[in-house]
């Protein structure tokens, strides 16, 4: 959960986000705004002011009540800041290379699609490497 005021604290993340679903915990990360070098493309380094506005992370007991949180909680203000709400990510340098991958979320789907429904659906328009629906990995 990014953009967050700096009044904003974890417990009111978890009374707001416990509300959609049972939370396991909440981290929250407020860094000092700093100032670093930054190489630029003709050769010197300029310094470059950063705000670092906190942000946290939240975790949840299900996959379904994390999902129905980034889909509500996305786009809201709390405390008169519009959050943005993603999937937690590794670290770029940790991550591996898929750049000949696209990703697609489908939500609001209905319990009665099935994963071969999906596939089938999304089968005119490549290889479908894999496929997640409510926190499982399934291979396709």
């Amino acid at each position: 959960v990014g953009n967050l005021s700096r009044d904003v604290t974890e417990v009111l993340i978890l009374q707001l986000f416990s509300q959609i679903g049972p939370c396991k915990s909440c981290k929250m990360i407020t860094e000092q705004p700093d100032s670093r070098r930054v190489n630029s493309s003709v050769g010197f380094s300029v310094l470059q002011h950063t705000s670092n506005d906190p942000y946290c992370f939240v975790e949840f007991y299900e996959h379904r009540d994390a999902a129905a949180a980034l889909a509500a909680m996305n786009g809201r203000k709390i405390l008169g800041k519009e959050v943005k709400v993603n999937w937690a990510t590794t670290p770029s340098s940790q991550k591996k290379d898929t750049s000949n991958h696209f990703h697609v979320f489908v939500g609001d789907l209905s319990p009665e699609i099935t994963t071969e429904d999906i596939k089938s659906a999304f089968a005119p328009f490549g290889k479908i490497s894999i496929a997640h629906k409510n926190g499982q990995d399934l291979e396709g």
